[in-house]
C-alpha cells in the first residue's frame, strides 16, 4: 500500500494540473489577503485588530476547498480520460487498493494546499500588519486550531473529489456536480423547513472544523461526520471502479 501511495504522489508531482492548482492557490490567496488588507479600516469596514489572525488565516478557505475538490476529481478521472487506468490496474489488479492509495495521496495534497495558502496569507498579511503598527501574536492556540481545521477540511474535500470521480467517472460531470452541491447545500434546510439540518450536511459539518460555534456541530463531531462522508463516497466509488469495465 505504501508503494501505491508513493506512486500516486509521484503522479501528482509530475503532472501540470497539480502545478497549475498550486499556482492558482498562491495567486488567489495573495489576492484575497491583499484585498482584505486594503479595505480594512476604510469607511464602513472594520479595522483589523491584534486578535484578527485566527480569521485572517481562513480568508482563502472558500476557493481552497474548491481547488482541493477539483484536484481530487481530476486525479481520479484523469486515469480514465487519458487512458492510464488500464496500465495502472494491470500493475495493481486490486482496483480498490488503487482508489484507497489515491484517497491517501490526495488527502496529503489537500494538506499541502492548505499549508501553501497559509504561508502566502501570513507572508503577506503579517508584514503588512506590522507596518500598520498592529501587534499580532503568531503563537496562539486558536490560530493553530484554525490552521489544523483548514488543513483537515481541505484534505477531506480532496477525498470527496476522488470519491465523486470514482462514482461518476466523467470529469466534467464530476466537477460540476461537486461545485453545484457546494453551492446549493445551504439552501436545502430552508427548502425543507429544517433549519437545524444544515450542520449535518457535508459543508455544514466542514464548517465545524474552521469555525465552530452555536450553529455548528462540535469541532470533533464535524470532523468525524465530514470524514465519514468522504470515506463513504470513496468506498462506494471504489466499488463502482471495481465492477465496471474500463472502456
Amino acid at each position: 500500500m505504501t508503494r501505491l501511495v508513493r506512486a500516486e504522489l509521484l503522479k501528482l508531482r509530475t503532472v501540470r494540473t497539480t502545478a497549475g492548482i498550486f499556482a492558482l492557490t498562491v495567486a488567489t490567496s495573495a489576492l484575497i489577503i491583499t484585498a482584505v488588507m486594503l479595505i480594512a479600516g476604510r469607511p464602513g469596514q472594520p479595522a483589523i485588530g491584534s486578535d484578527a489572525l485566527p480569521e485572517l488565516v481562513l480568508v482563502a478557505k472558500g476557493p481552497l476547498t474548491i481547488f482541493a475538490l477539483i484536484l481530487g476529481v481530476l486525479g481520479m478521472t484523469g486515469e480514465f480520460r487519458h487512458g492510464t487506468a488500464t496500465p495502472t490496474f494491470l500493475v495493481t489488479p486490486n482496483r480498490g487498493r488503487v482508489v484507497a492509495a489515491k484517497v491517501v495521496a490526495y488527502a496529503l495534497a489537500g494538506v499541502a494546499l492548505a499549508a501553501t495558502s497559509a504561508v502566502v496569507v501570513l507572508g503577506v498579511g503579517l508584514p503588512w500588519l506590522h507596518a500598520k503598527g498592529v501587534d499580532i501574536a503568531i503563537v496562539d492556540a486558536e490560530v493553530g486550531s484554525r490552521l489544523l481545521g483548514l488543513a483537515a477540511t481541505t484534505a477531506l474535500h480532496a477525498v470527496l473529489g476522488v470519491g465523486l470521480a470514482a462514482l461518476v467517472r466523467n470529469q466534467v460531470v464530476a466537477v460540476v456536480a461537486g461545485l453545484v452541491w457546494m453551492r446549493v447545500e445551504g439552501m436545502i434546510p430552508d427548502l425543507l423547513h429544517r433549519p437545524g439540518l444544515g450542520r449535518w450536511l457535508p459543508e455544514g459539518a466542514a464548517s465545524a472544523l474552521v469555525g465552530p460555534g452555536h450553529a455548528t456541530l462540535p469541532l470533533w463531531a464535524g470532523g468525524v461526520l465530514f470524514a465519514a462522508y468522504g470515506v463513504a463516497l470513496a468506498v462506494i466509488g471504489a466499488r463502482f471502479v471495481v465492477s465496471r469495465d474500463l472502456t
